[in-house]
C-alpha cells in the first residue's frame, strides 16, 4: 500500500515537473518514460501478489510477462542517447540507479521460472526499492 501511495505522489510530481519548459527534450522524455514505468511496475506488483497466492494463475503469468516486455521496451529511453547530455556526476548516478533496476528486474524474471512465493516476494521487493531509487534520480534531473 505504501508503494502505491508513493507511486501516486511520484506520478503527480513527474507530471508537474515535465510541464517545465526549461528542461531538455531528453530529460522530458526520460521523465515521461518514468511515469509509464510506474504504471508497468504497478501491473507487475498486482501480478506478483496473485502469483504468490496461486503460482499457476495463467492470466497473471501473462500479465507479468506482458509487463516485463513493456518495461524492457522503456529501458532504451534511459540509454546513452538521452543521458549523454547530462553532467558526468548526474549521468553516473543515473546509470548506477538504472543498472540496479535492470538487475532487480532480471532477478524477478528468474524468480518467475520457479514461482516460489518467498522468492517472488524478495525479488519484487528488490524491484520496488530499485525503482524508487531510480525514480528519485530521474525526478531530480
Amino acid at each position: 500500500m505504501k508503494f502505491l501511495v508513493f507511486s501516486a505522489v511520484l506520478c503527480t510530481l513527474v507530471v508537474a515537473s515535465t510541464a517545465q519548459s526549461f528542461k531538455s527534450p531528453a530529460i522530458l522524455q526520460m521523465q515521461g518514460a518514468l511515469g509509464n514505468m510506474l504504471s508497468v511496475v504497478r501491473d507487475m506488483s498486482i501480478a506478483n501478489k496473485a502469483l504468490m497466492i496461486n503460482s499457476e494463475d495463467q492470466e497473471m503469468l501473462a500479465t507479468a510477462f506482458t509487463a516485463l516486455e513493456e518495461l524492457y521496451n522503456l529501458f532504451p529511453t534511459f540509454g546513452s542517447a538521452n543521458s549523454s547530455t547530462l553532467p558526468l556526476a548526474t549521468r553516473t548516478k543515473l546509470n548506477n540507479a538504472f543498472s540496479n533496476l535492470q538487475n532487480a528486474v532480471a532477478g524477478w524474471e528468474s524468480a518467475m521460472d520457479q514461482r516460489n512465493p518467498d522468492n517472488l516476494a524478495t525479488t519484487f521487493k528488490a524491484i520496488e526499492n530499485a525503482f524508487l531509487s531510480f525514480a528519485g534520480v530521474v525526478f531530480t534531473l
